[in-house]
């Protein structure tokens, strides 16, 4: 892996990381997970108006705070400055979806979301990242498998926290693999 330098931006370091990655994840089951390990997601996800304006209302989010540019023109002390923020429905979506390929390729089942929290603001046209924690391990009701609890955060390209939520995944053991 080709290291860039120190104070990178981290769209740069995520690149470099990513250059040498398989194409097939090996490295996310249940064994592979250890308490107090960190991943930092390689990709990131820039959110465009259009489609921030489509699947919120996909997904029928009639709140003006998303749609209602003149509404948020009249009070911008009230509504971020001005600016239409993005739905949290998305924001948790894409963050999620930034951070399957290393946790959750080899998952059977979400388990639960918890303790979510939106921290900051999102607008379109702002890149998503995402960073996971594993927290806790523990033993699955079935042998095949394990709960890993993970703390996911998405970041914006300042590197700013927008979302923080706990997940718990029931994740495949490695084949061959005793419980």
């Amino acid at each position: 892996m080709i290291d860039p330098p120190e104070g990178a931006p981290e769209v740069e370091r995520a690149a470099a990381r990513i250059a040498t990655w398989p194409t097939t994840r090996r490295d996310n089951y249940f064994e592979d997970f250890a308490e107090g390990d960190v991943i930092v997601h390689p990709r990131g996800r820039t959110i465009g108006e259009s489609e921030q304006m489509a699947l919120t209302n996909l997904v029928l989010n009639t709140a003006q705070l998303h749609f209602n540019q003149a509404l948020c023109d009249g009070d911008p002390k009230t509504y971020f400055g001005g600016r239409r923020v993005v739905f949290g429905g998305l924001v948790l979506a894409f963050v999620c979806g930034l951070a399957s390929e290393e946790t959750t390729e080899n998952a059977l089942a979400e388990l639960s979301f918890d303790e979510g929290r939106h921290q900051a603001p999102v607008f379109a046209g702002d890149t998503l990242f995402a960073e996971s924690t594993v927290l806790e391990k523990r033993p699955a009701d079935r042998p095949d498998a394990g709960i890993v609890k993970f703390r996911l955060l998405g970041k914006n390209q300042r590197g700013e926290i927008v979302l923080t939520i706990d997940r718990e995944v029931l994740v495949q053991r490695r084949p061959g693999a005793a419980p």
